[in-house]
């Protein structure tokens, strides 16, 4: 959702609108984006994106990285990996090599097998001599299991603000997974929504993403904050997208913010969309016909199933308003068909003591004096809410608790049925925790979480504006969520707090209120078990060749321009040249004094004759170079 997610139009008044707010310097045919820079650390070389885990199972779990080429490499590289038990990693469980090449964006995604259930590893990649950052993981247990804690977060918009969120969720080291609930990046151009001037934080490229290499380098741009790649690094992540990976108000075949008539064909952007996503975030790829379905079922022993939906991309119709004959008819779906199917057998065959749904839209209702207000959400699709509702109650299936994000909020609800009594929770199917935004935009309005609250008694807690994260603990007896808040988001900062937690009791349906946030396992809290990895400036095996690096260049064939990311590590003059093959200068060189750090540069190539060119960047005593084709 954008800036109509959370109360629609009645609380916020304007939809977004496309406004380009860039910041560029032009020199005729180059463009470079200016703005708060990232920076590389030389010492990551060439795993400048970092680490990261995902999905893990009782036995397995994936593990993924980028290498960045050099000037020198061409083709395929060949990459190594290796998970050991300990940080020095001595005592090897696994390793083996793979090949990586444009075709995947030169990123790498492992799916390491025979592992122990419930156990602490340390894995890292290594090519060329080069090593990455140590990065940990955790499967996730079998058999007679305790208690789970997952730290659930939503809608991290970087141009909104630092992700202080994932710093403090990096700091705590008591939970098991991290779970993203979507908008993990977001599509538009820069300045296109919400950004922060105090922060002063460009994404790149500066265009709405449309292809594949545009996303590509989107997530490039995530992957280079110290925040998240460091979270990352600490803890397997549990990923499902929503709008934002796409386009705003996406369904099956449009969105929002997609317009077929200057944007080119949906089904091209989706599809593009979804290979980026796979691509650069560690999620198992599925093994049924349709290789990016996100649904998807993991277990944690016999305490819960994390169910993973896809409300967005897979199944949806079009928003069609909150009433009238189209939205409440029987046949509207929100899941697709075979989803619902398949939800509905994984809630009937589970063995585990509670079904935790994970999802993207808010699925109790919302209703201001009596009417539904936010298309986007399970009131858009309320045939298809009853019906999942329904195959619970009369399924008899208990310790429901559903997960949500994209409205940039706090909530902690009820979920209601026909009779619901608000006094004691009677009639109400199970409970839902809402996470709000590690940045994206809120509501702040006086009062405005009361007033909802007085017009919905199924909500029990509401609150519109800050950041933050759900902290999830679920044990035999319950299953409680705290909401922690950050500070800020205008500068780096790790502090968080909690002023809110609720819990739904094993065996009951209905949120109780509760004044204490709960506590993790005092053995992670102090770091016996789970010692944090080493920091990048200490792993041995790197070393640093070159101060100035080209990350990437696309499109490759170019047609009309080529759109490069690069960083230079030293301010000063900087020099760009267009070659031949033979090194033969072929355009006036452009030189200008620029801010070192990560830049975007674009240059008009449609007047080149087709054949092989080479991109050269000259900044104080070192020369980068890059091939491309001009088809």
């Amino acid at each position: 959702m954008n800036t109509k997610e959370i109360l629609n139009e009645f609380l916020y008044i304007n939809k977004m609108k496309k406004t380009l707010l860039i910041f560029l310097l032009f020199f005729s045919t180059f463009t470079f984006a200016q703005g708060n820079r990232l920076f590389l650390e030389p010492c990551m070389e060439p795993f400048y994106h970092g680490v990261a885990s995902g999905d893990p199972l009782a036995d397995r779990v994936i593990i993924w990285t980028r290498v960045t080429p050099s000037v020198n490499q061409t083709g395929s590289i060949l990459v190594n990996w290796k998970m050991a038990l300990d940080t020095a990693m001595q005592t090897v469980v696994q390793s083996g090599s793979t090949i990586t090449d444009a075709y995947s964006d030169y990123t790498v995604k492992i799916d390491v097998t025979n592992l122990q259930a419930d156990t602490y590893y340390y894995y890292e990649f290594e090519t060329s001599g080069k090593y990455s950052v140590r990065g940990r993981t955790k499967t996730a247990p079998q058999g007679n299991t305790d208690s789970a804690r997952f730290a659930v977060v939503s809608c991290a918009n970087f141009e909104a603000g630092f992700f202080n969120v994932y710093k403090n969720i990096t700091q705590r080291n008591d939970i098991d997974a991290v779970i993203c609930l979507g908008d993990y990046i977001y599509e538009y151009e820069t300045g296109g929504y919400s950004p922060n001037a105090t922060a002063n934080r460009s994404w790149e490229p500066s265009n709405e993403i449309l292809t594949v290499d545009d996303y590509r380098m989107r997530y490039s741009t995530y992957h280079l904050d110290e925040d998240l790649r460091k979270c990352h690094q600490q803890y397997p992540f549990i990923v499902i997208w929503d709008d934002h990976e796409s386009a705003n108000d996406s369904w099956v075949n449009g969105a929002e913010n997609h317009d077929p008539g200057t944007e080119g064909n949906w089904s091209n952007r989706k599809n593009a969309a979804k290979q980026a996503y796979f691509e650069w975030l560690p999620i198992r790829q599925s093994n049924t016909t349709d290789p990016y379905q996100i649904f998807r079922k993991i277990q944690y022993g016999n305490l819960l199933d994390l169910i993973m939906l896809d409300t967005r991309l897979h199944g949806r119709d079009v928003q069609s308003g909150t009433s009238g004959t189209v939205v409440t008819s029987n046949s509207r779906q929100l899941l697709g068909t075979d989803q619902f199917s398949w939800l509905g057998n994984r809630l009937d065959s589970s063995a585990c003591q509670w079904k935790i749904i994970a999802q993207q839209v808010m699925m109790a209702p919302l209703r201001i004096f009596g009417n539904a207000i936010n298309e986007d959400q399970w009131d858009g699709y309320p045939a298809e809410r009853d019906r999942v509702l329904s195959h619970i109650i009369n399924n008899n299936i208990n310790n429901i608790v559903v997960l949500t994000g994209d409205i940039h909020s706090s909530w902690a609800n009820d979920l209601p049925l026909s009779g619901y009594n608000a006094l004691n929770g009677a009639n109400s199917a199970g409970v839902e925790f809402v996470t709000p935004s590690v940045t994206s935009p809120g509501i702040s309005i006086p009062g405005g979480a009361t007033a909802i609250q007085l017009s919905n008694s199924h909500i029990k807690y509401a609150d519109l504006a800050q950041h933050g994260f759900v902290l999830l603990t679920v044990t035999s007896n319950k299953a409680q969520a705290d909401w922690y808040y950050v500070n800020t988001i205008d500068f780096p900062s790790s502090i968080a707090t909690t002023t809110k937690s609720y819990f739904v009791n094993h065996n009951e349906r209905f949120l109780r209120n509760t004044g204490t946030a709960m506590m993790g396992k005092p053995e992670v809290i102090n770091q016996i078990q789970a010692p944090p990895c080493p920091r990048p400036s200490i792993v041995t095996g790197s070393t640093y060749t070159s101060s100035n690096i080209i990350l990437s260049l696309y499109p490759n064939p170019a047609v009309n321009e080529i759109n490069f990311q690069y960083s230079i590590s030293n301010s000063g003059t900087t020099s760009f040249r267009i070659l031949d093959i033979n090194g033969k200068q072929v355009r006036p060189s452009i030189s200008e004094t620029m801010s070192n750090g990560v830049i975007i540069g674009r240059i008009d190539v449609s007047e080149l004759n087709s054949g092989v060119y080479i991109l050269e960047i000259e900044n104080g005593n070192e020369r980068v170079q890059k091939k491309f084709i001009k088809s």
